[in-house]
C-alpha cells in the first residue's frame, strides 16, 4: 500500500485489509513522506497489529511506480496483491482469490468492484468480461484489469517501471499476462475510490461502458 497525504481515507484502506476473512496476510505500507498524518496514522496501526509493517521514505518520490517498488524487499508471501490508501478491499477478497490461485495454474487474478466518489458514496461498478486463461491479445482491445484488485504470484512479479509516471500498473500486469494463464472473479470485491485529488482516478470512468484506466 502506497501512500501519501491520505489521512482522509487510509484508516478504511488498512481497516479493509485488517477485517479479511483470510487472516494469514502482511500488510506493507509505504508512506511516501507524507506532509499530514498518514505517518502517523500507519504507525498507529502497526502498534495495534504485528503484522502491519510500516516503510516511511524520507524524501517524496513523485511517481506511484517509485513507492510501490519500496516495499518490494520486504515481501515474504506466496502471492502479493495490491491496494491504494485511498480505496477498500471488501471482507472476503483475498478469501475467494486464494481458493482460486491455489490450483497452481493461474499467475494472476483480478476482480470487479464498486466505483465510490470522496464521499464513499457507490458511483458505479464494473466487473470482468474476459473468460480465464491466456487473455492478452483481449486486454490489448479493452483493457479491464484493476490494480486494486489483483492478486499475483510472487514467482512471476518483477517490479514496477520507474520510468513510467502513470499507468505503471497497466505495463507490469502485462507484461505478466502476456507468458502466463490469467483468471477472474466475476464478483464485486472492491471499492475503487474516484476524487479530485488523485493522480489518475479522477480520469477514471464508469467501468461498466467499457472504459480503460490509464
Amino acid at each position: 500500500m502506497p501512500a501519501y497525504n491520505a489521512e482522509k481515507y487510509i484508516a478504511d484502506a488498512i481497516n479493509s485489509v485488517v477485517e479479511q476473512t483470510y487472516q494469514n496476510w502482511e500488510l506493507i505500507v509505504v508512506d511516501d513522506c507524507s506532509s499530514d498524518d498518514t505517518a502517523l496514522i500507519i504507525k498507529e496501526f502497526a502498534q495495534k497489529e504485528s503484522r502491519i509493517k510500516p516503510v516511511l521514505r524520507d524524501i517524496n518520490s513523485k511517481k506511484p511506480s517509485i513507492a510501490k517498488n519500496t516495499a518490494i524487499p520486504y515481501i515474504k508471501g506466496k502471492y502479493v496483491a495490491f491496494l491504494d490508501s485511498d480505496d477498500v478491499w471488501m471482507p472476503t477478497k483475498i478469501e475467494k482469490q486464494i481458493a482460486i490461485m491455489e490450483g497452481g495454474e493461474y499467475a494472476l487474478c483480478y476482480t470487479g468492484g464498486i466505483l465510490i466518489n470522496q464521499d464513499s458514496k457507490e458511483v458505479g461498478e464494473f466487473l470482468p468480461r474476459y473468460k480465464n486463461g491466456n487473455i492478452f491479445r483481449c486486454l490489448l482491445f479493452r483493457y479491464e484489469i484493476n490494480n486494486q484488485s489483483v492478486m499475483v504470484k510472487v514467482e512471476v512479479f518483477d517490479k514496477f517501471n520507474e520510468k513510467i509516471t502513470i499507468g505503471e500498473d497497466y505495463n507490469l500486469f502485462m507484461h505478466i499476462v502476456y507468458n502466463n494463464q490469467v483468471c477472474n472473479i466475476k464478483e464485486k470485491l472492491i471499492k475503487y475510490r474516484i476524487h479530485s485529488s488523485s493522480i489518475t482516478k479522477n480520469k477514471t470512468k464508469d467501468l461498466s461502458e467499457g472504459t480503460l484506466f490509464t
